[in-house]
């Protein structure tokens, strides 16, 4: 008799450990594709907001307006980042560039014009957006701007790639959260499954179901508590292995995220483990004694 009561015991200790192991190593997966989808859309809006934009200003148009225009430009809500660059610089970045061999080709004269480098903000970031700024733009300094000039092709390559990445992404992570709910829910109902009896018994004295189910449900709580501080661990341990590859891939998206992240994983830890062991219960509660071998 003893012996079987050990054999009972080691089998639920078991079945405890399986459950854990199963839930933590699908969280970590949804862990990694959860970073992996918002540190490629956090990049997209840094890269997005990185695009310059040079306005081109005629050289009768003097420093002092230039900083008032520049003052007039950072006010704008769709304006990121503004700054004066003046000729001189311009040119001495451009021979810098090309070197000397070019500058042999192109001469030592200074062809370039003042401008102000503005950045867009993210949710301007778009061609028909900055089709309609730059009118906007020349109608506001007629006859001080003489150019607005920036790469069409890049406002429509840096949203269209990075999206379909995040979009394929997050269509991946939506596949993987569902295989996840599975898993855990027939994890979960494999180690009810052993407890069958307990829970007959429990019910043949008189227990009610709400009694029945409230130690179950807390191992729950616990179960989803610890996998998923567990699962989060091993997304951290993951990311450090793969800066080893990859140097600052940790800086790909900020600290906060990490943790928003941590958190996901475990209120979606302990939210399946409750859900699935609720219905689970609801089951082995309705079973009859005659269906307790099948």
């Amino acid at each position: 008799m003893a012996k079987s009561i050990q054999k009972q015991k080691n089998g639920l200790k078991t079945a405890y450990a399986s459950t854990i192991i199963g839930i933590v190593l699908v969280l970590a997966v949804l862990g990694i594709s959860a970073w992996l989808v918002l540190g490629v859309n956090a990049l997209k809006d840094q890269k997005v907001e990185e695009l310059e934009v040079d306005l081109f200003f005629n050289n009768n148009v003097n420093e002092l307006e230039l900083k008032q225009i520049e003052a007039e430009l950072m006010a704008q809500p769709y304006i990121q980042k503004a700054f004066y660059r003046s000729a001189d610089e311009a040119w001495e970045i451009t021979k810098t560039i090309v070197g000397d061999t070019a500058l042999n080709i192109i001469g030592n004269e200074n062809p370039l014009n003042q401008s102000i480098i503005i950045n867009l903000k993210k949710e301007y970031v778009v061609l028909d957006s900055m089709l309609h700024i730059e009118q906007i733009l020349l109608q506001k300094y007629p006859g001080q701007i003489k150019e607005v000039s920036y790469r069409a092709a890049a406002f429509t390559d840096i949203n269209g790639g990075l999206k379909k990445f995040v979009y394929f992404i997050l269509f991946v992570a939506a596949l993987l959260l569902v295989v996840a709910i599975a898993l855990i829910n027939n994890t979960i109902r494999l180690a009810l499954y052993s407890k069958r009896f307990i829970i007959k018994t429990m019910q043949l004295v008189g227990a009610t179901p709400r009694f029945i189910r409230r130690p179950f449900i807390w191992q729950a709580v616990w179960q989803g508590l610890l996998s998923g501080i567990i699962a989060g661990g091993m997304v951290f341990g993951f990311l450090m292995l793969l800066e080893q590859f990859i140097p600052n891939v940790i800086y790909l998206t900020d600290i906060n995220l990490f943790f928003i992240v941590l958190g996901g994983i475990i209120a979606l830890g302990m939210l399946i483990t409750v859900v699935s062991t609720s219905i689970a219960l609801r089951k082995y509660l309705r079973l009859s004694l005659d269906n307790l071998y099948g």
